[in-house]
């Protein structure tokens, strides 16, 4: 019998090894319930199949929430995604679902999905959602693009930024118990405040209590500065139910530990993979043929800080030319600090926040602590917190982007885990006397 990676002691109670212990029917809780750890695909089916309760996602991707709500005990019954290279991926990693549509969710219904799945109205336990993030990025175009077509995941797409509001209509028919519904940091800012409060009062609209809360994944087991806003709903009569004011759904989201996992912890061993060398030595050549290899080279390497390619090589060496030029009373260029997204993260600190473009081989955002390259498929997947043998179907980069978009699964899991606890699990002991 193995040993718990958080706190020692044998694991025994729901048959997950090596990372779950006997304490606390089955979860030894407390702060070492949020420290980074590492599972597989067998852990996720093990973990799953304890069906503390069930759910459905939508905006599923290659399935980072559903490897957190797995992680939790959770049994997925429907999954939407319009993109079939993510569905192709899903699918391969759960191909026990029993129940799916790849295609744009403005054409499911709730109906269609409970005759699908056999839920009556109200069983659904938990509905998950995490719609496209472009319009509320802090680094994108914000309300200058909302309400014009544009092209995003591959596909053209109008009104991304009100995909919410499909969510709320199926939720409307089919009644969860819970609603989760995951975005960028950015929808919390003053340029979208609008548009949460009204998606807020939407929730509340359909007899829900709503609240909000922007976490970081780095506080949750994530190697990775990412920051995502969660919005919960629970449904009133649930609430009532457990005895459970409305104004305390705020302590449904976990608490933030000190420790922060750092990319040393996700991926330090993958220097002696061979599997990974391969992919690394091919982002090395291919990044030696970049415009971008004469500034990138020049970056230290195994950096004590956070160094970027525009701040600490492109900058310095135009104030050099600039002030050699003065002195030669030459024509002075315009100084530039190109590049000064493109980063390299020390050993001891988590990364910054991946992200579909960042990943990308081409712009050479995420730069591994000591070479001169992107992070590869493993390193990325072990930064966002996948599976170990995470299953990808696609080419490099459409693998890279999809990691980029996912939802963090340790961050899910530890909100899941207190959505059960809190709520579904006091709820179906209430229903089963």
């Amino acid at each position: 019998m193995d040993r718990c990676l958080y706190c020692g002691d044998l694991c025994v109670s729901v048959g997950v090894s090596s990372w779950v212990c006997g304490i606390s029917d089955g979860l030894c809780g407390g702060r070492y319930m949020t420290r980074y750890f590492r599972y597989t695909l067998d852990d996720l089916k093990k973990s799953s199949d304890r069906k503390l309760f069930n759910y459905i996602t939508f905006f599923a991707g290659g399935g980072g929430s559903s490897c957190g709500y797995k992680l939790a005990g959770g049994d997925c019954l429907f999954m939407n995604e319009f993109q079939q290279v993510a569905v192709d991926d899903y699918l391969a990693n759960f191909p026990d679902t029993p129940h799916h549509i790849c295609g744009d969710i403005k054409n499911v219904t709730g109906q269609q999905i409970m005759e699908m799945t056999g839920l009556k109205v109200g069983e659904l336990d938990l509905l998950d959602g995490s719609p496209p993030c472009p319009p509320f990025s802090m680094s994108g175009t914000k309300q200058k693009g909302w309400g014009k077509e544009k092209t995003a995941y591959g596909m053209k797409q109008k009104n991304i930024e009100d995909l919410t509001w499909e969510q709320i209509r199926i939720a409307k028919d089919i009644q969860p118990k819970v609603i989760v519904c995951e975005n960028v940091k950015g929808l919390t800012m003053e340029y979208a405040q609008v548009h949460l409060n009204r998606m807020v009062e939407d929730f509340e609209a359909l007899g829900y209590s709503t609240t909000y809360k922007v976490l970081n994944g780095i506080h949750f087991g994530v190697p990775q500065k990412r920051q995502r806003v969660f919005i919960i709903s629970v449904r009133n009569d649930v609430l009532d139910a457990i005895g459970m004011p409305w104004m305390l759904i705020s302590t449904l989201f976990p608490e933030p530990v000190d420790e922060e996992p750092t990319v040393e912890m996700a991926i330090g061993d993958l220097r002696f993979d061979n599997e990974n060398s391969v992919e690394a030595d091919d982002l090395c050549d291919a990044m030696k043929k970049s415009a971008k290899y004469k500034w990138l080279k020049r970056l230290p390497k195994n950096p004590d800080k956070v160094v970027s390619v525009g701040d600490d090589v492109v900058s310095p060496w135009y104030d050099k030319v600039i002030a050699h030029r003065k002195k030669m009373g030459k024509e002075l260029p315009e100084k530039k600090n190109s590049f000064y997204q493109s980063r390299r993260v020390p050993w001891h600190q988590a990364s910054h926040t991946l992200s579909e473009q960042g990943l990308q081989t081409s712009l050479a955002v995420h730069l591994h602590p000591e070479e001169d390259r992107v992070f590869t498929t493993k390193e990325s997947a072990r930064i966002m917190t996948l599976p170990d043998d995470y299953i990808f179907t696609g080419t490099l980069n459409q693998n890279l982007a999809r990691i980029g978009l996912m939802v963090a699964p340790l961050c899910l899991k530890y909100l899941a885990d207190n959505i059960y606890t809190q709520v579904l699990e006091p709820y179906h002991e209430q229903h089963r006397k």
